[in-house]
């Protein structure tokens, strides 16, 4: 009995390695494959950060370096990058003297938005006025990854603030140019620079609008009021958006830089 081998079936031993076959496969897609597409987005949000951290650069050298002309290089993947005119974004910076908090001294400013948007896991990280934002579609909350160039100057007494506005646009202001991914050229030039000063002798309010659908105004109260910095206090109630100095403010002075986007 021990040499008779007719009751061994090939079709049984194809069965069972056929089954551990798939149960690795399925366990490879229900564990494995999530990890892999988590760490694919991972790496492309980050690329996606230092990606919008070097357009910061470029803004600066085209504004406080008065560089005419930049072109960058870049990569999108895992997502959408868009740019929103100054026309077409409803968030708005406002400077006003305490002593008239219901009229901006130099009116409302919208600065645009580079913006880019994950198709994974809901991240929105954008460029906007000088500060690159990131935050989670959904949850409340974002915060600065690179700060804008605004700060108090107390030399010999004086109290000198100073407000860099940066304005995005491109040739046809009903225009959204979107790149989605691909390797593209982003070609920003410098428009105009506009230059206002003001001497108030008294505290000053900074106002920033947000939108519900893009809110960053928690990256902007945590860069207003950071006691290393501009160390502004928020006027009540909580979330109010408006930002008082601590002091009194002896010169505002606040460049406006436009700039143009021709490519994207």
């Amino acid at each position: 009995m021990r040499e008779n081998e007719g009751g061994v079936s090939e079709a049984i031993g194809y069965i069972i390695i056929f089954g551990l076959v798939m149960t690795g496969i399925g366990l490879i897609t229900l564990y494995g494959y999530p990890v892999l597409m988590k760490q694919e987005s991972s790496a492309n949000i980050k690329n996606m950060e230092q990606t919008m951290i070097v357009l910061q650069n470029d803004m600066k050298s085209l504004t406080y370096k008065l560089v005419p002309y930049k072109e960058t290089t870049l990569r999108v993947s895992g997502g959408t990058l868009t740019l929103f005119n100054k026309s077409l974004t409803r968030q708005k910076f406002s400077v006003y003297r305490e002593s008239a908090p219901g009229s901006p001294i130099w009116g409302e400013f919208q600065p645009g938005e580079l913006r880019f948007e994950s198709d994974k896991d809901n991240t929105v990280i954008t460029l906007e006025n000088g500060a690159v934002i990131e935050r989670q579609v959904g949850i409340t909350g974002s915060f600065m990854l690179a700060q804008p160039r605004w700060y108090m100057d107390t030399y010999a007494g004086q109290n000198t603030l100073v407000i860099n506005y940066i304005s995005l646009d491109n040739i046809s202001t009903a225009e959204i140019k979107v790149r989605s991914k691909g390797v593209g050229t982003v070609r920003m030039r410098h428009f105009q620079t506009l230059f206002t000063n003001d001497q108030p002798g008294e505290q000053v309010r900074i106002q920033y609008e947000s939108v519900p659908e893009y809110d960053y105004s928690r990256a902007w109260y945590n860069f207003l009021t950071d006691p290393n910095g501009l160390d502004m206090e928020e006027v009540a109630p909580a979330g109010s958006g408006i930002y008082r100095t601590r002091q009194n403010v002896d010169n505002i002075v606040v460049k406006e830089y436009d700039l143009v986007i021709e490519e994207l």
